[in-house]
């Protein structure tokens, strides 16, 4: 949008489903209703307040990751109730965990990976992520058939080492001729 149209600002929500429809009315109500900022000039005349018509305005987008947070014991509850079919390491050392699972990947294996808070709405933006190697052969398959159990179709969200993202994206702002910023959001960079 940036390149195509010229805009100097883009910000795409990262909230597509219905909770993001809560999420926009509110940012809707608070800063982009003029019939509400007339009513409020209106009851400001005949009540004298001298109060600002908004709130402050958020600094920044707010972030997806608004999910829960789930304890040691809602995890642990969590496990133990589909012990039958998982198989748990517990790897405190993140650089050997980050290892372990793309080793397994490497191999041609799916690594469901969660840290954190969850993210809020229908897409994986890198708290919950279900990991696997695209090159490996009926992966896509299994992962749509048996892990997600859904359509065929569906896409998948690729991802790259940040030395290699300019090989295969288009990292840039060219809206005004310059070559300058990327185009990046802080929610899909680790």
């Amino acid at each position: 949008l940036a390149r195509e149209l010229g805009f100097k600002k883009t910000f795409i929500s990262p909230y597509p489903g219905d909770d993001g429809i809560a999420v926009g009315c509110c940012a809707y109500g608070l800063f982009g209703n003029e019939v509400l900022d007339e009513a409020r000039r209106e009851e400001r005349a005949t009540t004298e307040k001298n109060d600002a018509l908004h709130p402050p305005i958020w600094k920044s987008p707010i972030p997806p990751y608004l999910g829960p947070d789930p304890s040691e014991i809602a995890m642990k509850a969590a496990i133990e109730a589909a012990s039958p079919w998982l198989e748990v390491d517990t790897v405190r050392d993140e650089n050997l965990r980050i290892k372990m699972a793309a080793d397994e990947i490497e191999l041609g294996g799916v690594v469901a990976w969660y840290q954190g808070r969850s993210e809020l709405g229908p897409r994986a933006l890198g708290h919950r992520s279900i990991l696997a190697d695209p090159r490996k052969k009926g992966l896509v398959r299994f992962i749509n058939e048996h892990v997600k159990k859904r359509e065929s179709f569906r896409p998948f969200a690729p991802s790259v080492l940040v030395e290699h993202a300019s090989e295969w994206f288009d990292l840039t702002v060219d809206a005004d001729g310059s070559k300058e910023k990327l185009n990046v959001s802080p929610y899909m960079s680790l």
